[in-house]
């Protein structure tokens, strides 16, 4: 709802705002001030959270890494403003059975929701065969992928 004020003198006091007419002279003179406030304040450029699939961001990393793009982690790191071990930890992800990671990129980049997260699938990169198929199972059945 949007509101208006409309003043008609220079002494007119409306909800809290006062209204002069001439700062350097005491004349008194008419004059017509309206105020729209909107309903609600919203933000400019208000931007959409997008969420990107770790196994592809593993895959761009590695790549970047391979075409000399950037020379190793390290670098690729300073590059992207991230520390050293957050590019080891989702390049790590590569590390994970080849099953899983298949069943990953099914979901796309980038992703509607935080559903698959590298902090969710780090505990699985240095398990037996047997907890990741283990994880392959959940995932399939939590997802029907």
């Amino acid at each position: 709802m949007k509101t208006f004020i409309k003043t008609k003198s220079p002494s007119a006091k409306t909800k809290g705002l006062e209204m002069s007419g001439s700062p350097d002279c005491s004349i008194d003179r008419t004059f017509i001030t309206t105020f729209c406030f909107p309903d609600k304040t919203t933000k400019a450029n208000q931007i959409a959270q997008i969420y990107r699939n770790t196994i592809y961001l593993a895959r761009e990393y590695k790549q970047m890494i391979d075409n000399g793009q950037v020379n190793n982690q390290s670098d690729l790191a300073r590059k992207l403003g991230v520390s050293r071990a957050r590019i080891h930890q989702i390049l790590s992800l590569l590390k994970l059975d080849i099953l899983i990671i298949q069943e990953l990129e099914k979901f796309g980049n980038p992703l509607k929701s935080k559903i698959i997260t590298e902090h969710m699938l780090r505990p699985y990169v240095n398990k037996s065969q047997q907890v990741q198929k283990a994880l392959l199972n959940i995932l399939k059945a939590l997802f029907k992928v």
